[in-house]
């Protein structure tokens, strides 16, 4: 047994060795943040503030209407979208948008635009109406 990587528990997967250790830990990695890009995208979500229920209609006009915003994709463009599987576990995707809400904090929105600033702002002013369960 090597305490460095101790025997794994019931619940824990086997252990697997890290070959991007040494570069990540002297700074050497490279990210796809590192690499310089022109004219980017950036997304902030919008997310659900019940935590069960079902949204019924989402205002974006004011949303739409910050300078920089770019799109504002819903669950009307969620049939474009492309699941993924993220692990056998629970996870919040964009591909389930609504209507129907099982978590505080889904992901019901995501909005697109020219930069940080003006993508966090719009998201902040989309507003949601929902039908919350009992």
């Amino acid at each position: 047994m090597n305490a460095a990587a101790p025997q794994p528990k019931e619940n824990m997967g086997a252990p697997a060795p890290r070959y991007d250790a040494r570069l990540k830990v002297t700074g050497k990695a490279r990210y796809p943040a590192d690499v310089p890009m022109t004219n980017p995208a950036f997304a902030f979500l919008v997310t659900s503030s019940i935590a069960k229920g079902k949204l019924q209609s989402l205002d974006l006009a004011e949303a739409r209407a910050v300078p920089g915003v770019v799109d504002i994709l819903t669950q009307e463009d969620a049939s474009a979208l492309r699941g993924g599987k993220f692990g056998q576990g629970a996870a919040t995707s964009i591909d389930q948008l609504g209507p129907e809400i099982a978590h505080d904090g889904q992901t019901i929105a995501l909005v697109l635009a020219d930069s940080y600033e003006a993508a966090r702002e719009a998201a902040y002013k989309v507003h949601a109406n929902y039908a919350p369960a009992p």
